[in-house]
């Protein structure tokens, strides 16, 4: 049984979808848990639900000196971290040839920028605890799907696999553990653009590549990032761990 007994565990992007899931399994299952995102008001809603002690803050991870306020409000409160999720994450989806540098930029700015600079603030803490990062990456850095309407996205999570993978190595003989799950398709705030379109016929469709003919819950994705997390994954360190319900083996 994976348990979180006397650990802390920061989620980015913690107010809704598969971040917010994190969250409130990590709290059931005995964590200290702090949240993190750009909308404060989303972050208290979401910390009530999850639970009443729960540390929400404020922060734009794509900002050095919201990193650094974010970080220390953690040691501020719990005096340890122990898991870090980094989970927040934007996407802009429109045609390469009809893409711009602004929105480029902005995408970069979150998902990649946003990671290093998690990583580089956190690891103290986490070398006191060798503890856990946990990077979210997508299917996307792998496989982009027919068409090309995320290019920046698809190519911020690939950086995302490389920045885990150098992680690892340089602070593994300090006891921190560095891993990225590549989620598949998962109705979310961020997903539902494109949901909602589903006509009935469409959905039946795109759920045939997946082999169990479903899509993924934010819970399902959410015991996946936290067993990364855990101690139950102790020796496991520099990987990338698809969690997809199967469709990249069909490719």
């Amino acid at each position: 049984m994976i348990r979180f007994d006397g650990k802390t565990v920061l989620v980015t992007g913690g107010a809704t979808g598969f971040g917010m899931a994190t969250a409130r399994i990590a709290r059931e299952l005995g964590a200290g848990v702090a949240i993190a995102g750009r909308r404060i008001e989303r972050l208290r809603d979401a910390a009530a639900r999850i639970g009443p002690d729960v540390l929400s803050v404020q922060a734009d991870v794509s900002r050095e000196d919201d990193v650094v306020k974010m970080v220390a409000a953690v040691k501020d409160r719990f005096d340890r971290l122990d898991a870090l999720i980094n989970n927040a994450g934007v996407i802009h989806r429109v045609p390469l040839a009809q893409d711009d540098v602004a929105a480029w930029d902005a995408v970069m700015a979150v998902n990649l920028r946003g990671v290093f600079l998690c990583c580089k603030h956190a690891i103290p803490l986490l070398t006191e605890s060798r503890g856990s990062i946990v990077n979210i990456s997508s299917v996307l850095a792998l496989a982009p799907r027919p068409g090309g309407r995320s290019t920046g996205y698809d190519a911020s999570k690939a950086g995302v696999l490389a920045i885990t993978r150098s992680v690892a190595v340089a602070h593994g003989p300090a006891g921190v553990r560095c891993n990225a799950v590549c989620p598949g398709f998962v109705i979310t705030e961020m997903t539902r653009d494109v949901s909602d379109k589903w006509s009935p016929q469409e959905r039946e469709a795109f759920l045939q590549a997946y082999p169990l003919r479903r899509l993924g819950t934010p819970d399902e994705l959410a015991k996946a990032i936290l067993f990364l997390a855990s101690d139950a994954a102790s020796w496991i360190t520099g990987q990338t761990l698809i969690v997809d319900g199967g469709q990249l083996a069909t490719l």
